[in-house]
């Protein structure tokens, strides 16, 4: 090397490729030392694949992607032009409610603890207080429509879907605002074991309990086993609410295209923690007399206030898997409600020291049998993906009311 350069650059060149650096020291020395290691390493590739999220399933946090309750088909939810809203698994475990009217409080279209809401909070019947886009609301569990007063317990639900808008198309017959969609608890691919108790105001005793592991060694065979007792009083004498209840399952994979999913479940509510109705003036705004009526008084008879129901159910969902194009899906639910009611009622008077009461004597014994039979598929035409769905809805309801 030969030249004229100035003292760095000069540095620099002589000590190319030579593995030495220099740093100046002071004004007229410098220091020679090796240079540092300085690797660099290739660009790091990370894969793995995506599991699909199950529609009918807890969702992932509060999220859910996916879901059965728009088209009968796995959907992404976004593809649905209904306005759907999923509350999840996790969703109703970190909020606590105690029934389905409380986990719907803050879905948009949905008025849940309107005036008449039931006691246990489900949607029973059409004479329903939870409102849908400003009309009573139906309610399907398992894409089948459910007169069961004990579709309100959320210890038994991996989800709850709001449909806003008409959903005849697909379901049948249902309200103008909507539908209300749940899925119950099924077993799980992993083992699952967990326990619960709690407690909270007016005397409220509760525990749970919800285990799910395989029976065979291969996995094929699996159960699940959710369970719930509760005990509650109220603001209100003799007024209480007590819930005991118990839903199995078993799921077995015949083959790897088929598989066959047993429920059953039987649920005893002996107390719905609802009290009388109450007159306007003398509660809640003085009239001639003032406040009379004391939040906790029980207007009507100790010896004649029972409200309670006995729910039983049996269901299965079968599924088999012919080819790419064609599959067959097919759920059955046979389901017994007896609902058991001896109560007064206010007649609208109401005096200084009298309330005037009527009694009520109502029982109802309802059985429903539905089956819901699905065949779909899904093949391309060029890049243009189709989902086809064949659906036939059947079913009976049986109401046999006694009252006066």
């Amino acid at each position: 090397m030969a030249g004229n350069f100035a003292p760095d650059i000069a540095l620099s060149r002589l000590l190319a490729g030579t593995g030495l650096t220099y740093q100046v020291s002071g004004a007229h020395s410098v220091i020679i030392k090796k240079v540092s290691a300085n690797i660099t390493l290739g660009p790091v590739r990370v894969g793995g694949t995506v599991a699909h999220e199950n529609p009918t399933g807890p969702g992932v946090g509060y999220v859910a992607t996916s879901t059965m309750a728009g088209t009968k088909t796995d959907t992404p939810i976004m593809e649905i032009p209904n306005s759907i809203y999923v509350v999840t698994k996790q969703l109703m475990q970190d909020q606590q409610p105690q029934n389905v009217a409380q986990a719907l409080r803050y879905s948009p279209g949905i008025m849940a603890e309107s005036e008449g809401t039931y006691g246990n909070g489900s949607a029973h019947g059409a004479d329903t207080g939870i409102i849908q886009r400003g009309f009573s609301t139906s309610q399907f569990v398992d894409g089948l429509m459910t007169n069961s007063v004990s579709a309100g317990e959320t210890a038994f639900l991996e989800r709850i879907e709001v449909v806003n808008g008409p959903a005849s198309v697909m379901y049948g017959q249902t309200t103008p605002g909507g539908m209300l969609a749940m899925s119950l608890k099924k077993p799980t691919d992993t083992p699952l074991h967990q326990v619960s108790v709690g407690f909270g105001n007016w005397a409220r005793y509760e525990a749970t309990f919800d285990v799910s592991d395989k029976i065979t060694k291969s996995g094929n065979v699996r159960y699940r086993i959710a369970g719930i007792g509760v005990t509650q009083g109220t603001q209100t004498n003799y007024v209480d609410y007590h819930r005991v209840g118990v839903l199995p399952s078993l799921t077995w994979g015949i083959d790897p295209k088929t598989s066959l999913t047993l429920l059953g479940m039987y649920m005893y509510t002996p107390g719905e923690g609802v009290a009388s109705q109450y007159p306007r003036v003398g509660t809640l705004s003085s009239g001639p007399y003032g406040h009379v009526i004391s939040r906790n008084t029980f207007l009507g008879e100790p010896n004649w206030n029972t409200m309670g129901d006995k729910d039983a159910m049996f269901e299965y969902q079968f599924q088999h898997k012919f080819n790419k194009y064609i599959n067959f899906s097919q759920t059955f639910r046979w389901e017994n409600s007896d609902r058991n009611q001896e109560t007064t009622y206010w007649d609208g008077n109401v005096s200084s020291s009298q309330v005037a009461l009527q009694p009520n004597l109502y029982n109802t014994n309802t059985n429903t049998v539905v089956l819901d039979t699905r065949i779909f598929g899904n093949f391309n035409t060029g890049k243009v993906k189709h989902t086809w769905s064949w659906v036939q809805i059947s079913g009976s309801i049986i109401i046999i009311q006694i009252g006066r």
